[in-house]
């Protein structure tokens, strides 16, 4: 499990007058979970891109376990992000032409990590996750269908955390909800803290802590009894 510690973090973007991200304290528990919300525009997107160290924030620390890796040089963002972070998106990101199977594992391979116990595990979580025929083609199945791989797919290394990106945006609502209910039960099981950013109310109303960013700062930090 991965706990999460902002402190002082700022991006800016050239022709910006304000911060498009402005956090001075953020904490998240390790096994915890989160909800981010907000208007387009608001920082979501740049806050999941600081805390999965996909972009470097121009102040401020982003720890993970006492890891800040706002300092790490990009190449060592890959390799932490790869080893402990897992990302749910909402377009998938799958690659047509390969089984359920073979994308779960795809990240593995290109991390020449894959092997026999990592490859039987895929299917165990494929089975888990509700899809019984890991052979079949990715572009053959429905889009609640290939979000269901693209959880196994970031499961599969057992991440400290789960970082998902609007993942029930282009999913109708039973497929949502399902997807949403999915994801928080098996991060629960797994111990890993989650984070999700959605406009979506069914899926934020699954988790207990709520935050609410607009214009780049946090309005609203909310955590309801569990």
């Amino acid at each position: 499990m991965l706990s999460l510690a902002l402190t002082g973090v700022e991006v800016g973007f050239p022709g910006l007058d304000t911060p498009a991200l402005s956090i001075p304290r953020l904490s998240v528990a390790a096994g915890g979970q989160l909800a981010i919300a907000g208007p387009s525009g608001s920082g979501k997107s740049t806050l999941v891109n600081v805390i999965t160290g996909l972009e470097r924030p121009g102040a401020g620390q982003v720890l993970w376990n006492g890891t800040d890796i706002a300092r790490l040089p990009e190449s060592a963002r890959d390799r932490w992000r790869g080893a402990n972070v897992g990302l749910v998106m909402q377009d998938f990101h799958l690659f047509p032409g390969l089984s359920a199977l073979e994308n779960t594992l795809l990240p593995a391979r290109l991390a020449r990590v894959a092997d026999r116990t990592l490859a039987d595990r895929a299917a165990g979580l494929l089975a888990e996750v509700g899809l019984h025929r890991p052979a079949q083609k990715v572009e053959t199945m429905s889009r609640g269908e290939m979000q269901r791989v693209a959880v196994a797919r970031a499961l599969l290394r057992r991440p400290g955390v789960i970082v998902a990106d609007e993942p029930t945006a282009s999913l109708d609502p039973a497929n949502g909800a399902a997807i949403g209910a999915l994801l928080v039960g098996l991060a629960r099981r797994s111990g890993a803290t989650l984070i999700v950013v959605s406009h979506d109310p069914a899926l934020i109303a699954l988790l207990s802590r709520r935050l609410t960013l607009a214009g780049g700062v946090v309005h609203h930090d909310v955590t309801e009894p569990a």
